[in-house]
């Protein structure tokens, strides 16, 4: 066999989100075999809707992993959003300016942890976790004098409407998966979080402003849980205490399934979108097959130290590449 039709284990790992394709196909398979109702028109709609949620705080979450960072604080971020949204809608403010209101909160948690990390100096898991505790209590404050409930059929529309027969929450993921892919990939912004999760004095000593990329990074994260906290609001039609909680883990699977390296300078948009689809087409096999929803949380957890496990193997294998080379 020669050298042009050689198998190139090290080309395959380089193909954008590849492995998670694959990954999603197989699924895909077992579960129209073993749960005969996934393939219905409704089940698939409702896999996608539900895979809405992640692929969006995924975004945000594969921003901040690339740059070298992490943020443990979105979940909770996703509630306080949802409840302020939800809170103004009830107060009789028009949607539009309760929606923004909305995203504000969820940009104004990314700043707070953006300013505790880049310019206090926290590290970035003591820094989220503080928040993560600390907007939680406002939500459980916030639900608790009164249910956060709301039957605006506009709200509504926002993750249970459909335009052309495509739910209108998947509409609004591609749109954010687009300009955000954009954006990473295509954009001197994008090559800069790329540069500071590589080697951020190299990319210190190239002209990059890293304290300014790792700033954006973060307020980008909370806008992204602010517009998924928003949807998932729509579509319970309320705002429960707990709202989020675990979705922090679930992003940073979805985001290391889809090849983002836990320690920076590696990962895509597209890579994490298949990711959430995947998780979204797991937790609802599991739930056709009668499976307890807990085995999906052992089942993230696990991926998650896989990730890690072959994030380290991935480097190393191509260190080796390179040295042999």
């Amino acid at each position: 066999m020669n050298n042009n039709t050689k198998f190139d284990l090290g080309a395959l790992l380089n193909i954008e989100g590849a492995t998670v394709f694959f990954a999603v196909a197989v699924l895909i398979l077992f579960s129209s075999i073993f749960a005969p109702s996934f393939l219905t028109p409704e089940n698939i709609s409702n896999v996608l809707v539900q895979s809405v949620f992640v692929v969006i705080l995924g975004i945000g979450m594969t921003y901040v992993l690339i740059s070298g960072g992490i943020d443990l604080s979105v979940g909770s971020a996703m509630g306080l959003a949802a409840a302020v949204c939800v809170y103004c809608i009830n107060a009789g403010l028009p949607l539009p300016l309760a929606l923004l209101i909305g995203l504000a909160t969820g940009a104004a948690a990314g700043f707070v942890n953006a300013y505790l990390i880049v310019v206090l100096g926290f590290a970035d898991f003591i820094a989220t976790l503080g928040t993560l505790s600390l907007m939680r209590g406002i939500v459980e404050v916030m639900t608790a004098s009164t249910r956060l409930n709301s039957k605006n059929p506009e709200f509504m529309f926002l993750a249970g409407g459909s335009l052309g027969g495509i739910p209108f929450a998947v509409i609004v993921a591609l749109v954010v998966a687009i300009v955000a892919g954009v954006i990473l990939a295509r954009t001197t912004m994008g090559r800069a979080v790329y540069g500071v999760g590589l080697n951020p004095k190299s990319s210190f000593l190239a002209g990059v402003l890293v304290n300014r990329v790792r700033f954006s990074v973060f307020v980008v994260s909370g806008l992204c849980a602010g517009l998924s906290g928003i949807l998932l609001a729509s579509r319970l039609s309320s705002v429960h205490p707990a709202m989020g909680t675990g979705y922090e883990l679930t992003a940073i699977a979805a985001a290391a399934l889809g090849g983002a390296s836990l320690s920076g300078g590696r990962g895509s948009v597209l890579g994490t979108a298949l990711g959430a689809l995947f998780l979204a087409i797991l937790q609802n096999t599991l739930s056709l097959m009668s499976v307890n929803a807990f085995w999906f949380q052992i089942i993230t957890g696990v991926i998650i130290v896989l990730a890690v496990l072959m994030d380290g193997g991935v480097r190393r294998f191509v260190a080796q590449r390179a040295r042999a080379a």
